[in-house]
């Protein structure tokens, strides 16, 4: 917090600075350890007693979570006001006292100090933003903040440090919140407590903030005490050689006016002022504070004007080694170094880069010191330091190369400089604590580091980048293998998947490199091939690539002979293959693409064009075209005779037997199914049964059909010459039929040629020999029949017989 607030009094005045830097404040009281540390934390409500706000508070051991709340984070904006939790120029914590919470709650914290006994004049100052809810209620019930200074011996609140801000739009420096209509909010203003005349004395500080009275309201707050308390006048003590006097007064007045000791010239108004030229040695100047209405009472303070002989004094021109440490401040370079001044080191002639700690030299630089006293005198004075020529040595990385060469860092040509009188030794760490081998010679990639030594000690080290370009990374995947009169494309991408995205490849005959292959993309033949393989750093890797080019199976086809319908040919018989390449497989086609396969190629059943594949086990293959031939049967139709009696003759070869049948140039005629006996005479076939007739073609191939002959036995009508009406046995007489389908009559006469029996149904039971119910005596009768033979013929028989008694 020291040195922020020392910037931000150099905006003042820069004399501001040794005054501060001359009176800490109690340990921790701007919560800079990050902690409450040294404060005592309270919890409570707040409330209307008698018409008047009141806040009850209870001490808390520890800080109440969304209460109490350390705040570091300086990018953090409060969410109504937007303005930074932490102010810019404070310290590096502030505190959040409340929330935006509501339910009446109060909260608050306290310091207690002690006032040096030697200081009759001290001044302590904060920083405070609040954020209020204005619910317009009566005064005694609004949201509020409280800061105050109690006399503990006294239990008295100090009436000029003690101030109350409650919420209302009228407040100085109020602003409504862009978020809520309803809230107000004060960015981090900062007050100065003038605590003057309290030396010896316990003062208890406080800070609390209170939601509203009804509980539906809140208010919180955020606090930076700084850690410098000063006298209230700051700046009256000047150096002699300065011409103007720097002068500022405390934080937090509405007004300020400046006045010499009898008050007949008003110097000027503003907290901060410079006054030219600078009044005389011993002279009073007056300064009286305005307060804001309500925050504070008006008062007049002094200080008294007071130069101080003091010009700094440095070291003109130091010459170190460099990142040497040195410290500025000391006797070593400030000449008059005196305990009255404070000593800083700026990096700038205008005192805004300011240096803290030791001053690394890195380079020949120009520094100026700026020392200052307790009542704001200050001096500046410039040093020139310089480092040796050790430090103007750089050194330049060596060119890359590859992977097939070493480096060599021990060439005066990569280094740039006075090398007289210098060492140079090589290292791979950057203490250089671990000597590098080889420096002529590196063969890895690194960061290697020199270091120079001159006469006086001094050293340096510079890094140096050493590139040994990787070997580049060259896969290959030998192409598939064609089949002739197919090429192989050496220069594929697919052959170099995985290698080095940036190689350009060459490709040759030779192991050497030297044969250039004519066209990489057109190899006809196979064999070894090498390729070379350069990256875009012009580093070179070879290898071998194979190209394969398969020959072609030798397919010989033989058609096979013609066969007859329904016989079938066999396409994978091999005979149809002699003097085919050994070793292949076939597959068959019934197109000559090669798409529509064959199911069951031993069983081809149409004459047509197939097709033959042969594969070599390399996959390369040829096709051919087969011819089938599967002839036709003749067409037979076999037309049954007429039935015949057996008397008569069937003619087989007649035109009419095998009228509508075809294709045939040839018929032959079989008794047997087997065909094995032919018919001797088919003209002459007076047999029934069964017979058979083969028409064959003029390709030889037959078929045979069956005939069946119904040849019937003549047609006869037969009586028995006797029969014995008296016996048991051939008692009747009747006739018997052969080939008659229909008897029509049927008569017996006596040789008196009297009808004695005629019928003319076939299945009678026949004459018994009695006529008129007479058995007949022995004689011979005769008979006559007449009736239809199975063919539609008439037919006639007569005949004697004997009845035998």
């Amino acid at each position: 917090m020291i040195y922020r607030f020392l910037l931000l009094m150099l905006m003042i005045s820069t004399v501001v600075a040794s005054k501060l830097y001359a009176q800490a404040c109690p340990e921790n009281i701007g919560f800079e350890n990050g902690n409450f540390q040294n404060w005592k934390m309270f919890t409570g409500t707040t409330s209307i007693l008698s018409s008047k706000n009141q806040v009850s508070l209870s001490e808390v051991s520890v800080a109440s979570v969304g209460r109490h709340t350390i705040l570091n984070n300086k990018t953090l904006v409060d969410p109504y006001g937007g303005f930074p939790v932490v102010p810019k120029n404070g310290g590096n914590y502030s505190v959040k006292l409340g929330n935006n919470g509501t339910g009446n709650q109060a909260e608050g914290i306290s310091y207690l100090i002690t006032v040096p006994t030697n200081r009759p004049e001290f001044t302590l100052t904060y920083q405070y933003a609040i954020v209020l809810e204005d619910p317009n209620h009566q005064p005694a019930e609004q949201p509020r903040f409280i800061a105050r200074v109690k006399d503990v011996a006294s239990n008295q609140y100090i009436t000029c440090a003690s101030f109350e801000y409650i919420a209302t739009s009228t407040l100085p420096g109020f602003k409504k919140s862009s978020v809520s209509s309803s809230v107000i909010y004060k960015d981090w203003s900062p007050v100065t407590i003038n605590l003057s005349g309290y030396q010896g004395k316990k003062l208890l500080i406080e800070f609390i903030s209170a939601d509203c009275t009804l509980g539906g309201h809140f208010g919180y707050a955020y606090v930076d005490v700084n850690n410098l308390c000063g006298d209230l006048i700051v700046g009256n003590t000047y150096c002699k050689s300065s011409e103007q006097l720097n002068i500022s007064g405390p934080s937090g007045f509405k007004s300020y006016n400046w006045f010499n000791e009898d008050r007949s010239f008003q110097y000027g108004s503003g907290q901060a002022l410079t006054i030219k030229p600078t009044p005389p040695e011993g002279s009073k100047i007056f300064l009286d504070l305005i307060p804001y209405e309500g925050y504070g009472c008006p008062s007049t303070v002094s200080a008294i004007v007071s130069s101080v002989d003091y010009e700094l004094q440095l070291l003109s021109k130091s010459t170190v080694c460099q990142n040497s440490e040195i410290d500025l401040t000391s006797t070593d370079y400030v000449l008059n170094k005196s305990l009255d001044f404070t000593y800083l080191v700026y990096a700038d002639k205008d005192l805004t880069q300011l240096i803290t700690g030791s001053t690394k030299i890195l380079q020949n630089t120009i520094f100026y010191v700026l020392a200052t006293n307790y009542k704001g005198c200050e001096s500046v004075a410039s040093i020139d330091v310089s480092i040796f020529d050790v430090a103007n040595i750089t050194a330049k990385n060596p060119e890359p190369v590859c992977y097939t060469e070493t480096v060599d860092i021990t060439k005066d040509e990569i280094y740039e400089g006075n090398l007289t009188d210098i060492s140079r030794s090589y290292y791979t760490d950057a203490n250089a604590t671990k000597t590098l081998i080889n420096p002529s010679r590196i063969s890895n990639s690194g960061k290697y580091y020199v270091k120079f030594v001159n006469t006086f000690g001094c050293s340096k080290i510079l890094p140096i980048d050493v590139i040994i370009n990787p070997k580049p990374l060259l896969k290959i995947t030998n192409p598939t293998a064609v089949c002739f009169p197919n090429k192989v494309d050496l220069s594929n991408v697919n052959n170099f998947a995985g290698s080095d995205q940036d190689l350009t490849l060459s490709f040759y005959t030779d192991i050497n490199l030297t044969q250039a292959v004519i066209d990489s993309k057109k190899i006809d033949q196979s064999g070894t091939y090498y390729v070379k393989a350069t990256n875009s750093k012009g580093c070179i890797v070879s290898d071998k690539i194979e190209a394969v080019i398969n020959e072609l199976p030798v397919l010989v086809t033989i058609d096979p002979a013609p066969v007859c319908f329904p016989e079938k040919v066999d396409l994978t018989n091999a005979q149809l293959y002699n003097g085919t390449t050994a070793g292949v497989s076939y597959s068959y086609f019934y197109d000559q693409t090669l798409t529509n396969k064959i199911a069951n190629p031993k069983q081809i059943s149409e004459t047509g064009k197939y097709f033959v594949k042969i594969t070599n086990p390399s996959g390369c293959f040829v096709s051919g075209q087969i011819i089938v031939i599967v002839n036709p049967l003749p067409v037979i139709v076999l037309n049954k005779p007429r039935t015949i009696f057996d008397y008569d003759f069937i003619d087989l070869t007649s035109a009419d037997i095998v009228k509508g049948s075809k294709g045939y140039v040839k018929a032959s005629y079989f008794e047997d199914a087997l065909l094995k006996k032919p018919i001797a005479d088919p003209t002459k076939v007076n047999i029934a049964g069964v017979y058979y007739i083969v028409l064959e073609n003029d390709k030889g191939c037959s078929i045979a059909g069956a005939i069946e002959l119904n040849i019937l036995p003549s047609p006869k009508i037969v009586v028995p010459t006797a029969f014995t009406p008296q016996k048991s046995t051939n008692n009747k007489l009747y006739p018997f039929f052969v080939s008659i389908q229909k008897l029509l009559s049927f008569k017996i006469y006596n040789k008196w040629g009297i009808l004695v029996y005629q019928t003319d149904d076939m299945g009678t039971g026949g004459w018994d020999g009695q006529f008129k119910t007479k058995l007949q005596p022995l004689e011979t009768f005769s008979w006559f029949a007449d009736g239809i033979d199975l063919l539609g013929g008439k037919y006639q028989s007569k005949g004697k017989t004997i009845l035998i008694l």
